[in-house]
């Protein structure tokens, strides 16, 4: 569920009313102190120790109780919580690693109120990452509607410093994870944009040589793969302004804001994260913490119910790879 004193415990409540009826849901939370808030939707809560405790999924949300030190006060983050959140996101991964579910929806948490705690990584998906034992910056955040699929090849950099991070080996280590993921769970040969980094790609050279120096290199590379088309560098502002990405199953855009700008602007409250090269299934809502209207009990939970649905198409398609036919 995420940070409690955020929107994450009241999206997590609302998308297990509206998807139910689809999928098996566990919510690992203080069964005690979501009490109040599951009345409040009149959601049926049930206790559980243990994940093969769970049982009629349709009539009650199972709660894997988790001990949090303090009560869920939404708007006010407290820090004596943090613990609580880092050690939630544990048990998900873990559950998943043994297979006991198959797979985890995260809610949006706060990472400078879990510094605070010990918390010594960027977000989820290197804390991720790290749980599930992959090489570091494996795991890539895809994100996605059903306008568009695109990846940001450096994240939280501030923008000053992404230059000095566009390299033809990482783009190519993205490009290459792409391929593999997306033939994974869709099980097609997929067709890549690359976009570029400065205004017009570089116009040659003319503005900026990130472009000629790296990713043209990188592109270049995979220009003779018949696993794959992989196209660019795009002008960022013309390839969505034309709709060309409507002809290309994933975008890798350079940098945070490329990335997340138009997808929010194509449809915000359907933006989820899935993220990449992890031995387990992970999505999450395409929001933050919502701190700010935590308190009014009005947010919007199509990102969470979306992420719900994304995850479970994602792993009904891998069990059905993985039961042998006759």
């Amino acid at each position: 569920m995420g940070d409690p004193a955020g929107i994450g415990p009241e999206v997590l409540l609302k998308s297990y009313k509206k998807a139910r009826a689809m999928h098996n849901l566990v919510a690992i939370s203080d069964f005690d102190k979501i009490k109040t808030l599951a009345e409040r939707y009149d959601v049926p809560l049930r206790k559980i120790n243990h994940i093969d405790d769970a049982e009629n999924f349709k009539d009650q949300l199972n709660v894997l109780s988790l001990n949090y030190p303090r009560d869920f006060f939404p708007g006010e983050f407290d820090v004596e919580n943090a613990g609580s959140v880092i050690e939630s996101i544990r048990i998900g991964t873990e559950l998943c690693l043994k297979k006991k579910v198959s797979a985890m929806v995260t809610g949006p948490i706060n990472k400078s109120i879990l510094r605070k705690r010990g918390f010594k990584f960027s977000g989820h998906t290197d804390y991720l990452e790290y749980l599930c034992e992959c090489k570091k910056d494996t795991a890539t955040m895809m994100m996605l509607n059903r306008f568009l699929k695109i990846i940001p090849l450096t994240i939280h950099e501030p923008l000053g410093q992404v230059s000095s991070k566009i390299k033809e080996r990482l783009i190519g280590k993205k490009i290459t994870l792409i391929i593999s993921e997306i033939k994974k769970y869709f099980h097609s040969t997929p067709k890549i944009a690359v976009l570029g980094f400065n205004p017009h790609a570089g116009e040659d050279g003319q503005i900026g040589n990130e472009e000629m120096l790296e990713i043209v290199p990188a592109i270049l590379k995979f220009q003779r793969n018949k696993n794959c088309v992989v196209d660019g560098p795009f002008p960022a502002d013309g390839f969505f302004g034309s709709k060309e990405y409507k002809n290309y199953d994933v975008t890798l855009a350079m940098y945070h804001d490329q990335a997340l700008i138009p997808l929010k602007l194509l449809a915000f409250s359907d933006a989820i994260n899935f993220t990449l090269g992890l031995p387990i299934i992970r999505t999450s809502p395409g929001h933050g913490t919502g701190i700010d209207i935590a308190k009014d009990f009005k947010a919007d939970c199509n990102s969470f119910f979306q992420a719900i649905l994304f995850a479970g198409t994602m792993s009904n398609l891998i069990k059905s790879r993985r039961t042998p036919t006759f």
